[in-house]
């Protein structure tokens, strides 16, 4: 069966095509541009160095023949990348680029061995990695900029919400766990998923290896790669490393999505809760300066779902691929890398200044509404237990009495006297029980409710603060993972992009 199938299906995803997809140019979503970390020309090149380099080590070029080489790859990469439509259409330039500036004595010899599938495989996965880093840089911002804003409203008392209606009253910290919870598992994923997608398929040749005998492993360092992938023909056939990527990407967009949503639904159903900065707002209609529309938040929101589905589509798409090498299905995975990339960055960064400046958190109407809707009635019971000391069945039987009158009146909590109290005593337990009013309004008053909880997790402002500290140590120890994994790929590079650049200066100067 044709792979020009399983291509068409992938571009068909990506709609535009991979013509604006490579090279890092920038790339136009909404009204902002962003310029992604992709660059395939770079990679392409990457690769080509690293086999050169090996196969000095390996004997096969002579000192004579590596001088050569190395002069050849320096300038093709100093040369502006072809306007070309796909990656296999770049790495054909590249490798004529380099035979152009090569020799006739070692003609041919830098690409000896390396066939076209590995070389498109390992480009693939070095540009996916840069992805990959890029983007938990951002989930990393994203997650600070939440927890900062949890820290700042501890004490900030709310209603929270079950099927849309009040069921208890908690903190906006507590309630924004929320996000910050699934960020932290999404970020955890996103690690776990790129120590897979971070092995190295070069020395793989077409699928059965290279009759060179290339040191796997060394090329593997050589690219910044954590080891090997060990079987040849998986090397060139995996999807599910890219696929653990994706899944971890969604992992982390998906609970900024439901966030945002919720936002969304407070501040149309509710204005007064929340307020949005005016950066975040506009007035479509001078003549009627009270109409605000949520216009970046919808817009976030839209972003957010359309990451989302492009995840999704790509994640099907290459999982549908055939059996075996990826072939020229790798143009098309290449390319998508860009798009993931800057829908994802952009996503995420309008995110972080969402928790950051973007929204406003009106402490006073919340706490007004706090104990609205009944939210502490569960507590009436407990108070008479605890408090008048009533066995727990006649405890409930009165607290239902006396909510049952409440609802009847259309009174709140707050409404409750003693002699409702009284009244349902008398009918359960056959007396009066002399409630002092002062007593129990401070009982059932939204914070003592919230200080009551100090099970860990609760909306404690103690409990919340510790689980808070959890999460800055977690994420300190995501950012320290993140600077080493791209000072490890930076030092790699780095050091091999030195190794050609001394090979050839060498040559000039001798």
């Amino acid at each position: 069966m044709s792979d020009y199938a399983p291509r068409d299906n992938l571009l068909s995803y990506i709609g535009t095509g991979p013509r604006q997809l490579v090279q890092g140019e920038p790339l136009a979503s909404g009204d902002e541009f962003v310029r992604p970390t992709v660059d395939v020309w770079a990679s392409l090149w990457l690769v080509a160095a690293a086999h050169d380099v090996e196969l000095r080590r390996a004997g096969v070029l002579d000192d004579d023949g590596f001088v050569a080489i190395a002069r050849s790859l320096l300038a093709a990469r100093q040369s502006n990348a072809a306007d070309l439509a796909s990656a296999r259409d770049l790495v054909n330039e590249l490798d004529q680029r380099i035979e152009a500036q090569t020799p006739a004595s070692v003609s041919g010899a830098a690409t000896l061995g390396l066939a076209r599938e590995e070389w498109l495989a390992t480009a693939a996965r070095l540009v996916w990695r840069n992805v990959a880093l890029n983007l938990m840089e951002c989930a990393v911002q994203a997650s600070d900029s939440a927890l900062v804003l949890a820290e700042t409203h501890l004490v900030t008392i709310m209603p929270a919400f079950l099927s849309g209606r009040p069921v208890q009253p908690t903190t906006f910290a507590h309630y924004l766990g929320a996000a910050i919870g699934p960020l932290q598992t999404g970020r955890a994923r996103l690690i776990e998923a790129y120590g897979r997608l971070n092995r190295s398929p070069l020395g793989a040749g077409m699928m059965a290896g290279d009759v060179l005998a290339a040191d796997r492993d060394d090329l593997a360092r050589r690219l910044g790669f954590d080891g090997q992938v060990p079987n040849t023909l998986d090397a060139l056939s995996s999807v599910e490393d890219l696929v653990g990527v994706l899944d971890a990407l969604a992992a982390v967009v998906n609970p900024i999505g439901r966030f945002v949503a919720e936002m969304r639904n407070w501040i149309r159903t509710d204005p007064m809760s929340f307020v949005l900065d005016e950066g975040w707002t506009s007035i479509p209609e001078p003549g009627h300066p009270a109409l605000v529309l949520a216009d970046k938040l919808d817009l976030l929101h839209g972003r957010l779902a359309e990451y989302d589905d492009a995840i999704d589509a790509l994640r099907k798409q290459v999982r549908r691929l055939d059996y075996g090498p990826l072939g020229i299905a790798h143009d098309a995975i290449v390319a998508a890398a860009a798009t993931i990339d800057v829908q994802g960055s952009q996503a995420l960064s309008t995110a972080t200044e969402l928790f950051s400046t973007g929204l406003i958190v009106n402490r006073a109407y919340l706490g007004n509404r706090a104990g609205r809707g009944f939210t502490t009635a569960s507590d009436v019971a407990t108070f008479l237990m605890t408090e008048e000391q009533i066995a727990p069945t006649a405890a409930r039987r009165i607290a239902v009495l006396v909510l049952a009158q409440l609802k009847e009146s259309g009174l709140e909590v707050s409404g409750i006297t003693p002699d409702m109290i009284d009244s349902a005593a008398l009918i359960t337990i056959g007396r009066e029980i002399k409630v002092e009013m002062e007593t129990l309004g401070r009982y059932l008053a939204p914070r003592r409710y919230i200080e009551r909880r100090q099970v860990a997790g609760s909306p404690a402002p103690e409990t919340t603060r510790a689980w808070l500290a959890e999460e800055r140590n977690r994420l300190t120890g995501d950012r320290q993972w993140l600077d080493s994994a791209g000072s490890a790929v930076t030092a790699a590079v780095s050091a091999l992009t030195t190794t050609i650049e001394d090979t050839a200066n060498e040559s000039s100067e001798g």
